[in-house]
């Protein structure tokens, strides 16, 4: 049996919401000619647990989705993951496919032909574009994981042209994407949006990056699990809820047990919830003092908590400083498209 079949969530989903036109930033002008219909896209979403495909119509809609965990993070074995769930996937959507969308967790090289690094699957540099087009034979583009469902946000709400709109990705890491006046910024290196790894002063815990202090070290799911087990085992009498959901044991704890924590009211649950809201306003502290943002966007399986975790971050926005008389208070929403930004954008 191909890898690709077997225990994969497959989803037909119609009912999304339109993501508008895919794979582009720019405005079409107007011709005598008639403009050509827009064709299919195959969209790929390599995380640090999970690996998402799907077939991404013309009008921008999802219409065919499958998600696998990634059980093997070595380059050639994702190599073959994807290829495997590429063929099926294909075969099952009625319609031709023009090209493929890659949304990679990691650094990319400027181009964005290469990856620099994964830290979250282990990766050195590796030629992502180039391999993939090769196994797959069509034309294929990669983009950092959060800017490509920063795209599918932004579209979603309408693309607005004048506004500043910032999306963090809270999955295995912590990742970004900004969008000012209708552009995505990238930088000169292409790290522009590595939002992940602002410094939000909360102490000095380890990051996956090498650094110390960083968003992701306290609001990334794994992070929230983290604090989480420490808690449980330092106060148990704060994580009933979660402790039962474990067998008692902490090292247990997945996210559905935390998730049940949070509606359960431990307190430990919900003292993370609430340093992680402290860490995300922090960074949106700092980052509306470069872009002075309208929209704060969270997405990422931490994002399955939702109006709890919306509410928490709006808390804990009205609790940083202000710049002189101005207090930033971007509109904070629950991303539209959830975990499928990043195959959709």
């Amino acid at each position: 049996m191909s890898r690709a079949t077997g225990d994969a969530e497959t989803v037909r989903a119609t009912a999304l919401p339109s993501a508008g036109p895919v794979l582009t930033a720019h405005t079409r002008q107007a011709t005598n000619e008639a403009t050509p219909t827009p064709r299919a896209t195959l969209g790929v979403d390599i995380g640090g647990t999970k690996l998402a495909i799907g077939v991404v119509d013309g009008s921008g809609q999802l219409a065919l989705y499958r998600q696998h965990p990634v059980t093997n993070r070595s380059y050639a074995e994702v190599l073959d993951h994807v290829t495997d769930l590429a063929d099926t996937i294909r075969a099952d959507h009625p319609g031709p496919v023009d090209g493929v969308g890659v949304a990679m967790a990691g650094w990319l090289t400027p181009d964005r032909a290469e990856v620099v690094a994964a830290a979250s699957l282990g990766w050195g540099r590796q030629a992502l574009q180039r391999d993939l087009q090769n196994r797959l034979g069509l034309p294929t583009v990669v983009h950092n994981d959060a800017n490509a469902a920063a795209w599918s946000e932004w579209t979603a709400a309408g693309s607005p042209a004048k506004e500043a709109f910032v999306l963090l990705t809270l999955g295995t890491d912590v990742g970004g994407g900004v969008i000012v006046d209708g552009r995505m910024l990238t930088g000169t290196n292409g790290v522009a949006g590595e939002l992940g790894h602002l410094n939000v002063g909360l102490g000095s815990e380890p990051c996956v990056c090498g650094s110390r202090g960083c968003l992701a070290a306290y609001a990334s799911g794994s992070a929230i699990l983290t604090w989480a087990r420490r808690l449980m085992q330092d106060n148990p009498a704060d994580a009933a809820r979660m402790l039962a959901e474990t067998g008692g044991e902490p090292r247990r704890l997945n996210h559905t047990a935390f998730n049940a924590g949070v509606v359960g009211g431990d307190a430990a649950a919900l003292a993370v919830i609430e340093q992680a809201a402290q860490a995300i306003a922090a960074a949106s502290a700092q980052i509306s003092r470069v872009i002075d943002h309208q929209h704060l966007v969270l997405g990422g399986g931490v994002s399955a908590l939702g109006g709890v975790l919306v509410e928490s971050v709006r808390n804990a926005l009205a609790g940083t400083a202000p710049l002189g008389p101005v207090l930033p208070r971007p509109q904070v929403r629950i991303a539209a498209h959830g975990n499928r930004a990043g195959v959709i954008g």
